[in-house]
């Protein structure tokens, strides 16, 4: 006897998620259904709203960036609301902005519990990269959607080449 296909809808994304004040999260937020909208329309009210989350100390923003048609977060949670709270509010306060271009924040989002273990370093290299692995910017171009936290960019702007990736990390 096989076991019980697995629910492989939106509620998959649910399972397993823990929600742990003071724990760091990396999280995405797509676009459904998947398409490009103007970022320049939607990055700035999703940073400023991002950083109001941070100034209500619902969470603390490290990094972000805001592509076409998907969002990654890095945050340490706040005690103020749980994961699920602080995504949707992010999600329901930039709605207006791509309902017009014909499109929807997904139902759920994607999110992973960092733990001790995890490399915070390839996290925030990840999110910083990935304007340039979409593509959507050139070696010595910066990608204006992408935010990192003065503590962390403290740290991170000094494994870069003057702020902009390292050759090795573009292969």
């Amino acid at each position: 006897m096989f076991p019980p296909k697995r629910d492989a809808g939106p509620n998959a994304l649910r399972r397993g998620r823990v929600t742990l004040p003071h724990a760091d999260y990396f999280a995405t937020l797509c676009l459904h259904p998947r398409c490009d909208v103007p970022v320049p329309d939607v990055a700035t009210h999703l940073l400023d709203e991002a950083l109001r989350l941070d100034a209500d100390d619902s969470w603390s923003l490290r990094c972000l960036t805001v592509m076409p048609d998907h969002v990654h977060l890095l945050f340490t949670l706040g005690e103020r609301l749980t994961l699920s709270q602080a995504m949707s509010r992010l999600k329901t306060k930039i709605q207006p902005l791509v309902r017009p271009h014909g499109t929807d924040w997904q139902e759920n989002f994607y999110d992973h519990l960092v733990r001790p273990e995890d490399s915070i370093e390839s996290i925030i290299r990840y999110i910083y990269l990935n304007s340039y692995s979409a593509g959507l910017i050139q070696p010595g171009e910066s990608w204006p959607h992408f935010y990192c936290g003065a503590e962390e960019w403290g740290w991170f702007q000094d494994l870069t080449d003057s702020g902009q990736p390292l050759p090795e990390w573009l292969r």
